[in-house]
């Protein structure tokens, strides 16, 4: 477990310092403020304007940071040759995967942290009492951000290039924000084949579910219930997922 930690902990600190990371930052703060600027456009909606932009910010720059720097996590160490002799070392293959997941992990938790405390400020800079039940949202858009690292890095270990395996963890992310059409597409289609349908359904994560920010800005309840469903979920499919990316690093021939 110290060798998995290690690997985070470098893992961590090579993130944090891109330049994507700071860039996407600047653009989430701007999105922030834009969500302010269209407020003040809105008649007694603006804190729900607010909300909904600061959130679906924090989702999607959230998203992009997992995505490209995740699928670099491993190609970017094959390309520089700097793989080699820390697998040499005592270091299992699944130790590797495990660690660059962990570290990316932490990366994201914090930039997740960092948005929602500006998005909390901007609530207060205008007048309106931080809404501690946005954390909510905010925990269930993490926990698909999980998810998309663990794609991320199973596409980099199959793909044959970086932009590859970027655009195939893109089609994935997309389609599993839109999985219910896919189980429904036999009402559009009759003649579409069930089971292969079922099959791509279940394979692909359900990024919708993960999407409470509707519920969370006009104050559905959200139950610790709902959470712990998600939680559940969330463990099980990256579980799976780094298992298997697991599986095809060990049979990968690095060159």
């Amino acid at each position: 477990m110290r060798r998995v930690l290690a690997v985070a902990a470098n893992t961590y600190r090579e993130s944090i310092r891109e330049r994507v990371l700071y860039n996407l930052a600047f653009f989430a703060i701007l999105m922030t403020l834009s969500g302010l600027l269209m407020g003040k456009l809105s008649i007694r909606q603006d804190e729900k304007v607010i909300k909904d932009v600061g959130l679906a910010s924090v989702e999607l720059f959230g998203t992009m940071i997992a995505v490209f720097v995740g699928v670099a996590l491993v190609s970017k160490e094959v390309e520089r040759r700097s793989l080699y002799p820390l697998l040499a070392k005592p270091l299992d293959r699944h130790e590797f995967v495990l660690g660059k997941f962990l570290g990316l992990a932490l990366t994201l938790l914090v930039n997740t942290a960092l948005m929602t405390l500006g998005l909390l400020i901007t609530l207060l800079a205008t007048g309106h009492a931080p809404d501690l039940g946005l954390l909510k949202a905010v925990y269930a858009i993490y926990l698909g951000l999980l998810l998309a690292v663990a794609l991320a890095l199973l596409f980099s270990t199959i793909a044959s290039t970086p932009a590859f395996a970027a655009v195939c963890t893109v089609c994935a992310v997309v389609a599993g924000r839109f999985s219910d059409v896919i189980h429904n597409m036999t009402e559009v289609i009759p003649d579409a084949p069930l089971l292969l349908i079922n099959l791509v359904y279940y394979a692909l994560p359900n990024f919708k579910n993960f999407d409470l920010k509707d519920r969370v800005v006009y104050g559905d309840p959200v139950t610790a219930l709902d959470l712990l469903g998600l939680t559940g979920y969330a463990l099980a499919y990256v579980g799976l997922t780094l298992s298997l990316t697991t599986l095809v690093f060990q049979r990968k021939e690095l060159k």
